[in-house]
């Protein structure tokens, strides 16, 4: 369904968007509509702003997912922990099955309880990782139980109700004026005027249109790309290069935001990409999706994200199953963090 969307939303499909266009129209006036109303609460101190004890960092975007955050939050917040502060990852868990604010356990933590995203990120970074609906009661628990002393947000540019010291916004250089209305007639979680919030602008994949650079202009902008690092065998349990794809007959198969962007990093790296299988963003997957993505006799190996690995624990992996981890490179990176802590304060 989200395929057909997008492209309806990309104005690839002219004849579906026109009839869909008036309902479409309508519920997108609605979801508008409910963002003022939540902005006037705020604006006149019938919902109140929080201020926490430590600073925050927010990474963040305006978009329905596919600008890479995630990785953003992990490159910075390792970059931190190097830097001497402790920081604390703070996010909502998307999708997560567990209620309450509670940390997520790196070696035993499972994606369906606390959302793949949370889970990656404690894996990935050994850091604390607070998951819940409200954020400022894990930035609490961060400074009790760790002594956090700054903490980043993922996916936090829509949050109202903790004081952010900076907003990161990340855009995707690729996603067209056409798709950019309120959803569901477009991508967008707020009007494109909100990326004026923005202290700090992260650009990936491209340029954005000249609409949305002029809106940002006043912020100070860095390309961010993403770099390979290694490869992971599911079952062995054993890292590779990444150059181990090249020539190599691939599957390549993923559920992002943006499901390309992932099959493009691996030609690029000299994997033959023979098959491309696209899940939803965020999607769960069982047995019978390994077996039959295993079933192609054509391919040699199946190699799909980190965020989607999480996904697959406890599942009997076979030997040429690998996930490819890559990592957020910002150009300019020391004085982007520069940056982001003076603006923090920190």
């Amino acid at each position: 369904m989200r395929k057909v969307m997008v492209r309806v939303w990309n104005g690839e499909t002219p004849l579906l968007r026109g009839l869909l266009f008036p309902a479409l129209w309508v519920l997108a006036a609605l979801y508008g509509a409910g963002l003022k109303i939540r902005e006037g609460l705020y604006r006149t101190g019938l919902m109140r702003t929080a201020e926490p004890p430590i600073p925050v960092i927010s990474v963040g975007n305006v978009s329905l997912g596919g600008t890479g955050k995630t990785t953003v939050v992990a490159m910075l917040s390792e970059e931190l922990r190097r830097r001497g502060y402790r920081p604390a990852i703070i996010m909502r868990g998307y999708k997560k099955k567990k209620g309450g604010t509670f940390v997520v356990d790196p070696s035993k933590g499972s994606a369906s309880e606390a959302g793949d995203e949370a889970t990656m990120l404690a894996r990935r970074t050994r850091l604390p990782v607070l998951v819940g609906k409200r954020r400022g009661d894990g930035i609490r628990k961060a400074v009790e139980e760790f002594g956090a002393d700054i903490a980043v947000f993922d996916d936090g540019y829509q949050v109202r109700d903790v004081e952010k010291k900076v907003e990161v916004l990340v855009l995707n250089g690729r996603q067209g004026l056409k798709s950019m209305h309120l959803f569901p007639l477009g991508i967008l979680r707020e009007p494109m005027d909100a990326v004026k919030r923005a202290d700090i602008v992260l650009i990936n994949k491209g340029d954005p249109p000249d609409r949305l650079r002029r809106l940002v202009a006043d912020a100070p902008a860095f390309r961010v790309r993403y770099r390979p690092l290694h490869l992971y065998n599911l079952k062995r349990g054993a890292m590779t290069d990444f150059r181990y794809v090249s020539g190599r007959k691939v599957l390549a198969f993923s559920g992002l935001g943006d499901n390309d962007s992932f099959f493009t990093l691996l030609r690029e790296i000299g994997a033959h990409v023979v098959r491309c299988v696209e899940f939803p963003d965020h999607y769960q997957y069982e047995e019978t999706d390994l077996r039959r993505l295993e079933s192609y006799a054509d391919v040699e190996l199946l190699v799909t994200t980190e965020k989607d690995a999480v996904k697959m624990g406890g599942m009997e992996a076979g030997d040429g199953l690998f996930y490819l981890s890559v990592e957020a490179q910002i150009e300019d990176g020391e004085k982007f963090i520069d940056l982001a802590l003076r603006k923090a304060g920190a």
